[in-house]
């Protein structure tokens, strides 16, 4: 199925996007996901009662694509709890009781890099994932044969500017990072993608050998890989397949940033830094905090709630994940917290579908919304899998634009978990 560059236009709300990262107090304690992407087969290096430091593992990388995790603060292993993630799942968390002090394990050095097999190594003992909100293990990503490496630094959603912070910040770390996979991975060009980049980042990244910038245009969602890769590159990703399928990576400015500082400091992914905003909140900010702080933490080190919050979500407006409750631990891959109010909260009340077609119009993957909902309204398998609901990116555009207000982005990830369901009982079938 083709691809246009199609979207909307949003409102920035980047309100944060000239605010210093603050680092917060360390946290009384954090708690460490032994899953990153739901489930793997990692287990605990640490029990019960045991001393740790700052970037110490605590969890094996185990079988498959996982990475290992490590202690964010140091402190006492007060023991394991059942966490519940944003996607629902619940898994078993590490809490570590934190003693304030933050003191470095003895065992935190630069690994030794030489050739792709060692830098893709280190990349997945540094337990780097991708900071853009996928929380993909980076190694995977870095362990294909492309041409492409497409830097993303679009940051398309309203109100997130973690990505613009590392730009302005740490540019030089992004360039490093740059540098590495391109002299590693052998990647002949770097495109880097930019919406506004701030004074210097440019000069920069023009510096790199085979590296171009390029100005995105402003429409989201224009972060989204498949998106990315068609605006920088005029490749297109076919349905079903992976951006190194047209050989491509995606990788966000913060993990370039983050990899760079790991190859030069061997301290692994133990912080990152976070929006904190919404129309409910004291003092929107960018703080710097430790993985696995709670979402309460994280709000009270900026002021707290001026009103009480009608809804908390994590990541942007468009694609995020809304919370019911402030005890989620932050995780790797989380780039922004945001809580709303009464009058920003609370959905319109839908009509009747009027058939206007303004969601095909909008929608980046050039599917028909408005037929997925009616589809799986009806358990239509077939229907859905003949207008390929499977390819939908839930960006939000459809709902977006939507003049009867139909909440077309939670049916169409119904649809693509019931087409997942019915596969997966389909392959049991046929095995039995």
């Amino acid at each position: 199925m083709g691809m246009s560059i199609q979207g909307v236009r949003l409102d920035g709300h980047k309100n944060t996007v000239n605010c210093t990262p603050v680092e917060m107090p360390t946290p009384e304690k954090v708690r460490l996901p032994l899953a990153l992407l739901g489930s793997n087969t990692s287990t605990f290096l640490v029990q019960k009662g045991d001393e740790v430091a700052v970037g110490q593992p605590v969890a094996s990388e185990g079988q498959g694509i996982g990475v290992p995790i490590y202690a964010s603060v140091s402190g006492t292993v007060s023991g394991i709890e059942k966490v519940r993630m944003t996607s629902g799942a619940t898994v078993d968390a590490l809490v570590i009781t934190a003693d304030g002090k933050q003191t470095v394990w003895e065992g935190v050095k630069p690994p030794v890099v030489t050739d792709k097999e060692s830098f893709l190594n280190a990349v997945r003992k540094s337990g780097m994932v991708g900071l853009g909100g996928a929380g993909f293990p980076t190694w995977v990503k870095l362990n294909a044969e492309v041409d492409y490496l497409i830097v993303n630094g679009s940051e398309c959603e309203p109100y997130c500017t973690a990505d613009y912070a590392a730009l302005r910040d740490f540019a030089g770390d992004v360039a490093e990072g740059i540098e590495l996979i391109k002299k590693y991975i052998g990647v002949e060009k770097a495109v880097i993608g930019l919406k506004h980049p701030p004074k210097g980042a440019e000069d920069a990244f023009k510096a790199i050998p085979g590296a171009q910038v390029q100005h995105l245009r402003e429409y989201y969602p224009i972060g989204a890989e498949k998106m990315l890769i068609k605006e920088t590159t005029g490749r297109v990703v076919p349905g079903g397949k992976l951006p190194k399928d047209v050989g491509c990576i995606v990788i966000n400015v913060n993990t370039l940033a983050y990899l760079a500082r790991f190859i030069r400091t061997g301290m692994p992914l133990v912080s990152r830094t976070v929006t904190i905003d919404g129309s409910a909140v004291n003092s929107p900010a960018m703080i710097t905090a430790p993985i696995g702080t709670s979402v309460a933490d994280l709000f009270a080190a900026a002021g707290g709630f001026k009103v009480e919050p009608s809804k908390i979500i994590a990541g942007g407006p468009m694609m995020g994940a809304a919370l019911d409750s402030l005890d989620y631990p932050m995780l790797w891959q989380n780039g922004s917290f945001l809580a709303l109010d009464e009058k920003d909260a609370v959905l319109p009340e839908e009509s009747a579908c009027i058939r206007c077609g303004r969601c095909v119009d909008a929608c980046p993957m050039n599917l028909m919304a408005f037929q997925i909902t009616k589809s799986y309204r009806a358990r239509d398998l077939e229907t859905l899998k003949a207008i390929r609901a499977d390819l939908c990116i839930e960006c939000g555009c459809c709902a977006y634009v939507c003049p009867a207000k139909r909440d077309m982005v939670t049916s169409n990830k119904l649809a693509k978990r019931f087409m997942a369901d019915e596969a997966r009982k389909e392959k049991e079938a046929k095995k039995a």
